[in-house]
Order: structure tokens, then sequence, then C-alpha cells
């Protein structure tokens, strides 16, 4: 079989297993050509079809060793002409080849080509740096066609609008240029290989048929619908304005957008009418809808759902951990979510953030589909300060570069505009709202009024005065801390609900669901909650208790206040507690909000948000502390120095958490449900389906308070699960507060 295979020089890119019938392979040229023109397409929507066909066409150019065939041949049990059971290198001589027949312009596609199994590598430093492959010796690959060895390709210069201002911005700019090809060439690599390897889950892929003509025609009469069944009063007639304005703004050409709109007013539904009307009118791809917490995201998910049920289930994808069983379970929802190919994506920040400047295959593979699309980014304001220029930068390069169009929506807008004093900022950015200072004062439903220092009995005697309230601290401790003492003090749970993110997701969505029904049905109602119920989840209180923090999660609280506008007066009551220290990130919002306090009486007015802004942002001491510090940067990974391009993808990538992930997963077992998942997980061990309905049941802890919970916890097959029933309260979830365990007031949520 060896000699045969010597006298029949074929090449193959990929066996069939088990199969000794090499015809049936699929033969390496073809594959070639296939990816080559895949990634050209994508990479035509950025002026970059010949960038990515050049990668196609080189980038399996080392399968063409006889060392690679050997070891296909080995593999499926045929005689080779060696033995070769070890898997072989066959990136690098594409790297390589790609520096020697392209000047200077090589060494990116060495980066893409080199990477497209492992990741975008560092340029040097260690043994998988590009450095290093570059210089490796590599089998010798001299039977490929010519037309790979040579390709009949004109490279030209990535056609960017570059920053000539900020020469560090440059190196930037080409980076993420590379990344946009990397994201070309190896999901066009991916869906090639399933289409031969595996036909059958390639014909699964959703195949959407609708056109977005439909789309805009179900969310117009979804809407109207909504309009005929609401009550008229003053905020219904805000809400129409905010959606009239974004239809009217939906017209205007590409590029960055602000939509302020306080909480309540219809923001959600008026921004995706934008995004699809504006999609129309300028061609658009799709939709991108970004969110900071899971939370709204589940929420916001379901109400797209529930507009475009009609339409089929392949209009909307949802894109986070805390998918659940029947969502999970649509093996086509699955594979659209490796590489965003839907409609209408909802993820989360992180996802979308950290994808953005990912290394590894599997986060880059959506990437290109980003590309002349319409991006939502919900609650603009929770972008993190120490990772603000990155975040800034690459919504900057998206729309300069790649054809999107970006909507900043938020109750609260930032101050991250480029100015004098915050040169990071963003540029020529458009308001939607005309007049959002008149549209504040039009649905302003509440008055802020503040307290100042509360012990936590003086403020239970300030809710015992009423029959329903919504107080938010900042510490899960805390939270925990005043439901005990109002339990204490009333002698029984009825109509008192406790919210932390020490309870899974399963048993908070079951209390919101108990919240929401009491307040439809007029009953008492006393809930104390973490700052987790603040953004996107519809309730509204006659009354909410806010402690101090920042002015942004002050209007959150206020917006669960007197939401619908059906009182004529309601007040929101901040508070400074006492009996809790408040360190880090939470003291410092503090800090600035009491800061701006004495100069507004309003302190929910736009201009008090603005000035807190201004403080928040400001404050920091230099540009690096809007990108973590000066060693551990991510804008400083990209290097152009004399023209040198030694990118290091591999640590931005590691430099690059949107939150920090110091806490420990903990599943707990809520309920019968629950209990038989984790029953199921220690007797049959993880699997994938298994493991993302746990993660429902599933509570992070700080890795200090774990530790001392180390007696109520379990590993099965490696995962910690909480099997001391006792651990896990059915109000208070976790119970932190037993003796021996960390403070409580110290714990932050």
């Amino acid at each position: 079989m060896a000699r045969a295979y010597k006298d029949r020089p074929l090449y193959f890119a990929h066996s069939i297993e088990g199969s000794a019938d090499t015809f049936q392979w699929e033969r390496l040229e073809v594959h070639l050509r296939e990816v080559a023109e895949l990634a050209s397409v994508y990479a035509s929507s950025f002026n970059a079809a010949e960038w990515g066909e050049m990668a196609g066409l080189l980038h399996d150019v080392g399968k063409y060793s006889l060392k690679f065939q050997d070891y296909l041949l080995t593999a499926n049990g045929i005689e080779a002409h060696i033995e070769q059971r070890s898997k072989v290198d066959h990136a690098t001589a594409g790297a390589q080849l790609a520096c020697q027949t392209i000047p200077n312009l090589g060494r990116l596609l060495a980066y893409v080509i080199a990477g497209h199994h492992a990741g975008l590598a560092d340029a040097s430093g260690e043994s998988s740096s590009l450095d290093e492959r570059l210089k490796k010796d590599v089998e010798p690959y001299q039977h490929a066609p010519s037309e790979f060895l040579q390709p009949d390709i004109s490279l030209s210069n990535p056609e960017l609008e570059f920053d000539q201002s900020d020469r560090e911005m440059v190196g930037f700019q080409l980076a993420f240029f590379t990344r946009m090809i990397f994201s070309c060439l190896v999901d066009a690599d991916f869906l090639c290989t399933e289409r031969f390897m595996s036909p059958e889950r390639a014909e699964q892929r959703p195949q959407p048929r609708l056109t977005f003509e439909e789309m805009s025609c179900t969310l117009r009469t979804f809407l109207e619908n909504k309009s005929a069944t609401s009550t008229e009063g003053t905020v219904m007639q805000c809400r129409q304005g905010v959606l009239a304005a974004c239809r009217e703004a939906a017209l205007l050409p590409p590029g960055l957008f602000s939509l302020t709109v306080p909480t309540g007013g219809g923001k959600t539904l008026s921004s995706l009418s934008f995004a699809i009307e504006h999609l129309l009118k300028h061609g658009k791809t799709r939709v991108i809808y970004a969110i900071p917490f899971t939370s709204i995201i589940e929420q916001t998910a379901t109400v797209f759902r529930e507009v475009f049920d009609a339409l089929g289930d392949d209009i909307v994808l949802e894109h986070h951990s805390n998918l659940d069983q029947q969502r999970e379970e649509d093996h086509r929802s699955r594979l659209a979510a490796e590489n965003w190919d839907a409609p209408l994506v909802v993820t989360t920040n992180v996802q979308f953030f950290e994808s953005l400047f990912a290394n590894r295959t599997s986060r880059c593979r959506k990437l290109h589909n980003i590309v002349n699309s319409v991006i939502i980014l919900d609650e603009a304001q929770t972008l993190p300060v120490d990772r603000l220029r990155p975040c800034l930068q690459v919504l900057n390069e998206l729309t300069r570069n790649y054809g999107c169009t970006i909507v900043l929506c938020t109750a609260t807008q930032p101050a991250i505009e480029k100015g004098d004093d915050f040169t990071i900022g963003l540029e020529s950015v458009t308001e939607i709202i005309p007049d959002r200072r008149s549209l504040y004062r039009q649905m302003k439903r509440v008055d802020v009024k503040n307290l100042g220092n509360l012990t936590d009995a003086e403020l239970i005697e300030h809710l015992s005065e009423h029959e329903s309230f919504l107080t938010i601290v900042n510490t899960r401790g805390h939270a925990a801390k005043l439901y005990r003492e109002l339990v204490e003090q009333r002698g029984q749970h009825e109509g008192l609900y406790h919210l932390s993110t020490l309870m899974c997701g399963e048993h908070r969505a079951d209390v919101i669901t108990d919240i929401r029904q009491r307040l439809k049905d007029r009953r008492p109602c006393r809930v104390i909650s973490t700052q987790l119920i603040e953004a996107g989840v519809d309730v509204d209180f006659p009354v909410v208790y806010r402690a101090m923090t920042g002015i942004d999660s002050i209007a959150q609280a206020a917006g669960r206040c007197n939401r619908e506008g059906r009182l004529d007066s309601a007040n929101v009551y901040v508070f400074e507690p006492t009996d809790v220290r408040l360190i880090g990130y939470l003291g410092a919002v503090a800090q600035t909000a009491q800061e701006v306090i004495p100069d507004f009486p309003d302190l929910l007015a736009p201009e008090a948000i603005e000035k807190y802004f201004d403080l928040h942002y400001y404050k920091q001491s230099g540009e690096n502390d809007w990108d973590k510090t000066k060693d551990q940067g991510v804008m400083n990974c990209f290097p152009f120095a004399e023209g040198k391009m030694l990118f290091n993808f591999r640590s931005a990538a590691e430099r690059f958490q949107l939150i920090d992930d110091n806490g420990v997963s903990l599943f707990v077992p809520y309920e019968s449900k629950g209990q038989k998942l984790i029953e199921a997980l220690r007797e049959n061990g993880p699997n994938r389906f298994l493991l993302r309905r746990l993660q429902r049941y599933s509570v992070n802890l700080f890795e200090n308070l774990f530790q001392s919970m180390k007696s109520d916890i379990e590993l099965f097959h490696d995962f910690p699960v909480l099997t001391n029933p006792s651990a896990y309260d059915k109000q208070l979830g976790v119970r932190i507060d037993r003796p021996g365990h960390i403070e409580a007031g110290d714990l932050i949520s």
C-alpha cells in the first residue's frame, strides 16, 4: 500500500475514520480551494477578499509533506511509507511560506496560518511564539502544486482608515485586521471540514429564509398591538415618542449613536426598532444586542422571541452561559452560537468584548459575522473603567473600518465622548433623543431623598412604615442580615423576599415571578435585594430604599419605583449604612456620588449624571488606569515600532477580562430538579448538556468563602457540589451567615 501510495501521489486533507478506501478521502487541493473561496467571501465584507483567499490557499500547505500523509495512512490502518502515529505540525509550513513570498505583509498572514488550530500567538518569548515557529524546521512540501506555492494573488495593503495621529493605534488596527482575517479562515476551515467529515451536522445548521422586511413588519405590528392595549398616560406617550425618534434616526448614515432614555421609557424595543430599520436602510447583515447581566439577557431574549415567534425558531440566537434545557437541546441553536450565524444575536458584554480580543479559534470564529452589523450595547454605563480604553478603541474601529453601527443604550449616558481631558473617548456620537433633558422631565416619576447615615435598626424602622417596599443594598451579606432581622421582627415570611447571587439562577427566577404576581395583585410585598434587581427586572414598587452607591445605580433603582407612573408621587430614599464597611470599587463609586449630591437638588437630572461620570472617569490618574496598569495593559500588546508587527495576541487575550473571574462555581441542590441534576452528575459524570443545565443551579463564591465552606462541599467528578442541605436556604440561598464563616457585611454581591 505504501508503494502504491508513492506511485500515485494523491494528497489528502482529511480521511474517513476506519476507511481504507482512500478514494473516499478528501483531496487536499479540493479542501484548500474550498476554504480559500469561503474565506474570501467572508473577508470581502471588509474589502479584504484576497487576504481571505490567500490565507485559505496556504493554511494547510504543510499537509503536502509525506510525513503528514503517512500519519493519515497509519491512523487508518494502511501501510505507510514510514509509520507515523504522532500528529504532525502542518500549520507552520504555510506561515513560513507566507513570509517568504509576501514581504512585510506576509507576517500578518503568518500569524493567521500558524494559529489556525492552536490560536493566535505572541510574537516571541516562548516555543509556540510566531518567531520561533518561523525558525522551525518543517517537513518538505515540495509536491504542492505551484498554485499553492506561488498563488497568483495580488495582496494589497489592508484597506483601513488609519489613525495617523496615534502610532500605537496603527499597531492596534493592524492587529485587529489580522484577527478578523483569522476569523474568516478558521470559520471557513471549520465549516468546510464539517461539510466533508460530518455532512449530517452541516445540514442541521440553520438556514434562515426570512427577510428583514418580515422582521420589520412583525415588530411594527407587535408594537402597534402593545400600544393599543396599554393604558394611556404620560409614560406611554413618552414611550411612543422614544419609538418615533428611533425610527427617524434609523435613516441617518451609519456610525456611533447614543440612546439616552430614563428607565421605563421602552428603550429595549425602541432600540431594536432602530436596529432593524437602520439595517434595512443601509444593507446591514444582522443585529447584535449585547447586555451586561445574564438576568437581563434571559428577559430580553424572551421578549424578542415573543415578538418574532411566528417567524420561526431561528431568528433569535441567545448566546451566554445560563441557557435552559429546552434551548440548549436545540441543536441548530448550538451550531449557530459557534459563529453567530443568526439574524438577531442576544449576548453578554463579556462574550462580545472578550471575543473581540480573543486569540482562540473557538471564540474568534464569530468575529467576521460582527462586520456590517448593528450593535446595541445595553446599559453602556456598566463598562468597567479599568478596561475602558480597549473597549472604546474597538468600538471606534468597528465603526471606522468594519461597517458597524453602534448604539450606546442607557438610562444614564456616561461621559465617554472624546475631549481634551478624555482623549480615549468616542468621536462623532449622535444622540437619538433630540432633547433628553426634556424627556427626563416628562418621565420624572420619583423624588430622590437623602436620609444620610442609618444603622440597620433605624433602616428597619423606616421600612416598617410601608406595606410594600424594595430595599437594595451593596453586599450579599448585608442583604441576608437585613432579611433575617425583618423575619425576627415580624415573625413570618409571608410577603417578604430576599434576592442575591447567593441564590442560584433558577431560585432567583422563581422568587421574581412571585414578586411580580404579588405586586400585580396589590398584595403586600417587601423585598431585600442586592443590585441584581436594578437593571432589566421589570417590577413596580411604591417606594424604594437604596444604600449609597454610584448615581447610575441609584437611577436604575429609581426605575423600579412608580415605573408605570400610576402614583402621583413616589420616593426613592438613599441612605448610608453605618453597619457595613464598603471597600474597593463599591466604596469608590459611593464616595464619588457623595461628592455630587450637595450640588444637585435632583440627583437623577442629566446634568447631575454628567457630573458624576466626569468624576468617575477623570479621577483616574492617566490613560493606563483606563487599561489596567502599564505592565498589564491590553493596548501595549500591539507595538508597531519601525514598521515591525510584533503583536502579542495571546497576552492580549489573557489580559483582557471584562470582569475579573476570582470565584468558584458551586452546584447547589435547589428544589427537586436541581437535586436530580446533581445526582445525574454524581452517577454518570459530566457532559456538555448536563453542565449547561446545572449552570441554572450554580452559585459563584469568592475563594475565601468557598474555602470556609469546604466541610459542606464534595467533589463530584472534580465539580464542587453543596451536599449539606442545611447550607442552602429556601429564602437566602447559600448560608454565609453561620458561625465560623466570613463576616457577612464584608461580602460583595
